[in-house]
């Protein structure tokens, strides 16, 4: 029963919903945030089954890590491109993320959580997505929010990076046990996934509805 947690169900959806609806779009965007997704859940099923066998799991979470941060600032640059020509804001964000990344090795353990690198980028990720809204309340074109894959996206990763920010900020207060052993953090993070697996279900019908109508 380890491996029917909240998160791997809504990893397991997303997944399937990403397969079914998004895999043989021509957009490459797509394709690359259905592989990220099959990452993610191969990720949190080995880390579970190195748990249940006692075994010091910390480590794979911060090579996924390198996955993760790669994937989201793809995705965010596809999403921009389509409004401004965003190489250079990318560029600073990419490299302080990535050089924040290495330098915590020189000076911690790899089995050490790398909450900086998570803090860092989850900043960068925030403030990309409020760009992304910025830039689509001054296009002059009419789009239909309810219906837009990309906003739908981006607001599933504004949702859960920021969140996950706030999180790492208040961590002292979220410590508490609600639920058996589960803590307000495990909770809020929780929900947080279900949060972002749920939106981008979403902008996968969007997408495939969207590929229909112009094909």
């Amino acid at each position: 029963m380890r491996y029917v947690s909240p998160i791997v169900i809504s990893e397991i959806i997303c997944l399937t919903s990403a397969i079914l609806l998004v895999w043989k779009d021509r957009k490459v965007f797509w394709k690359v945030i259905t592989c990220y997704i099959a990452i993610a859940l191969g990720t949190e099923l080995y880390a579970i089954y190195l748990a249940s066998k006692h075994i010091h799991n910390l480590w794979l979470f911060n090579i996924f890590l390198i996955f993760e941060s790669s994937t989201i600032l793809y995705g965010l640059y596809c999403c921009l491109k389509e409004y401004t020509s965003p190489k250079s804001i990318f560029f600073i964000g990419s490299g302080v993320v990535y050089l924040t990344y290495f330098i915590f090795f020189f000076t911690h353990s790899f089995t050490d959580a790398n909450t900086l690198t998570i803090s860092v980028m989850s900043v960068f990720f925030t403030l990309y997505c409020l760009y992304y809204y910025y830039l689509l309340l001054k296009d002059e074109n009419f789009i239909n929010i309810k219906t837009h894959p990309e906003f739908w996206w981006v607001t599933g990763v504004l949702f859960y990076y920021f969140g996950s920010t706030m999180s790492n900020i208040f961590d002292g207060l979220f410590t508490i046990k609600i639920i058996g052993v589960a803590t307000l953090r495990y909770c809020i993070y929780v929900l947080l996934n279900l949060i972002l697996y749920s939106l981008w279900v979403y902008s996968f019908i969007c997408r495939m509805k969207q590929r229909k109508l112009h094909s």
